[in-house]
């Protein structure tokens, strides 16, 4: 045996058993670096583009799951949240199974599946170099979407329709007051003297093609329409006053960024801006350079959230941080600190609404509210008419002749419930809402024991990211109460990405603690 070995040493001839182990010890660090690289790719993607996310997340779902295919044993991790979210999964299936829409709500459980995010974070987050790079590239992405909204108020996102003349061709086209010009032949127009020039560009008998937003819409190219404005309309116009109507570039009233809607981009900057908020507060004594970076970066995203003027992500915002001080400040400071800042966001945000939106924080005159209000209602109504497990997930969304809505009816808007706990409760039953109820609170229970332990260490960075993930997840449980943030694949993904970071430096500390008691151990 000792010669057999002598010659496999010399000719280096392996075992067969030894080269398949080899060959697996490769395949595993390439899947491993191909998840990372899609994770990196996922942060970018994030704040950026939804499509996108939603293909780096699969890439490294997939990743993933091939290793675990490939490496059996000592890959999967336990975590305080496997139990919750496993009964969460089971419930929710079995709803769906049971839904009268099947097929609806089948399409429902892609986003309930977005949960799979927080084990695919939690087990690819080997330390907290890898948490702090992800969190780099997330940051500067999510500046270049506030640059971007920024953009859209200084150069506009289109072009503004006043007083279109009844009789002229753009009028009978289907032009009318209110209504946004996004693109003229395929090409983005934000000024008025570039489109006179498209107009008057156009060859002899060809229509121009218009892209527009009709009045009261959010101007983003999915809710656009195509117009067609004949060559006779205006083809000699030498100014803009002989088009037959008024235009000036159309700046949005709220900042949405890249995304669809102003309320989604709010909550992913309530997000952040908790979460940069606890970094900020860990850093600002140890590391004078760590702490400025924090404070540019919650400034940056302060004023990208301010331009968004949703209320509620204001108030969720204040009370996030709120949340992050009661476990930060000292006693006698909380009595001072937390009532002010309590206040002025108040007070601000009253005045802010009032100023910009004509409305206070609370306002029954309000088209949003009263709809918010009559969805409440005949959602409660329904979950004691389908008490436990709902009647199934999107169905009130296809099939909405077979309830009675009376916000349905009075303004012909067919929308979710404007409630996380509501909407859970109407499409899944009280069964699955009290699953989300307890996986949450094992989720905020974690974090709170994680910031109290992360509090004792020398690096300042894993108290601050679990002071900010604890803030960030306060915050998204209170805005969900009067939006259907829980619905939203964009807020979810954040959600469930700083939950796997939060996961992630749990089993890290866990580690670091048996590694401290083995070595107590050995030495005594």
């Amino acid at each position: 045996m000792a010669t057999n070995q002598v010659a496999d040493a010399v000719l280096g001839v392996s075992s067969p058993r030894d080269a398949s182990l080899a060959l697996t010890g490769r395949l595993s660090r390439n899947l491993e670096a191909i998840t990372a690289f899609f994770l990196f790719l996922f942060v970018i993607a994030q704040p950026l583009s939804i499509a996108a996310s939603h293909i780096a997340y699969a890439g490294a779902a997939l990743a993933w799951v091939l290793r675990l295919a490939l490496v059996r044993r000592g890959v999967l991790k336990s975590s305080p949240l496997d139990l919750p979210i496993l009964i969460y999964l089971l419930l929710c299936t079995v709803s769906t199974l049971l839904s009268p829409l099947p097929a609806s709500s089948w399409e429902g459980m892609r986003k309930v599946a977005l949960i799979f995010l927080v084990l695919l974070v939690a087990h690819n987050v080997p330390n907290a170099r890898r948490a702090k790079q992800l969190l780099a590239v997330l940051f500067l992405s999510s500046l270049a979407a506030a640059a971007w909204a920024g953009w859209n108020y200084l150069d506009g996102v289109g072009l503004l329709v006043h007083n279109p003349m009844p009789g002229t061709t753009s009028y009978r086209a289907g032009l009318r007051e209110g209504d946004v010009i996004l693109r003229v032949d395929g090409h983005n127009i934000e000024k008025p003297q570039e489109f006179l020039r498209q107009l008057n560009s156009e060859p002899a008998g060809k229509p121009m093609q218009l892209r527009v937003v009709h009045g009261g819409g959010i101007e983003i190219m999915k809710d656009a329409i195509l117009i067609a404005i004949p060559s006779d309309n205006g083809s000699h116009a030498r100014s803009l006053t002989e088009l037959g109507m008024q235009i000036e570039t159309d700046r949005p009233a709220r900042a949405r960024a890249f995304y669809s809607h102003y309320v989604t981009y709010a909550a992913v900057l309530q997000l952040l801006g908790c979460l940069v908020f606890g970094l900020w507060l860990a850093h600002r004594r140890y590391s004078p350079l760590s702490s400025a970076i924090f404070a540019g970066l919650l400034l940056a995203f302060g004023i990208a959230l301010a331009m968004t003027l949703t209320r509620a992500a204001w108030l969720a915002f204040a009370f996030g941080c709120v949340v992050e001080l009661c476990f930060f400040v000292k006693h006698w400071a909380r009595t001072v600190i937390i009532p002010a800042i309590l206040i002025v966001a108040i007070a601000g945000t009253s005045l802010a609404m009032h100023r910009w939106r004509r409305m206070g924080i609370i306002d029954l005159s309000d088209p949003g509210t009263d709809y918010r209000l009559l969805m409440w209602r005949d959602g409660i109504k329904l979950i004691g008419a389908h008490p436990w497990l709902g009647v199934g997930m999107n169905v009130v969304r296809d099939a909405p002749s077979r309830f009675d809505l009376a916000a349905y009816k009075k303004y012909g808007w067919q929308l979710h419930f404007h409630s996380t706990p509501i909407e859970i409760g109407v499409e899944l039953g009280l069964l699955v809402l009290a699953a989300w109820c307890a996986l949450m609170a094992a989720y905020w229970l974690t974090l709170v024991r994680l910031a109290a332990q992360s509090r004792k260490l020398a690096d300042p960075f894993p108290y601050g990211l679990s002071l900010g993930i604890l803030g960030a997840t306060s915050s998204f449980l209170v805005s969900c109460l009067v939006h259907y943030d829980f619905g939203d694949s964009v807020v979810v993904f954040l959600l469930w990405f700083l939950a796997g970071l939060a996961l992630a430096l749990n089993d890290q500390l866990g580690r670091q603690q048996k590694g401290t008691a083995a070595s107590a151990g050995a030495a005594a």
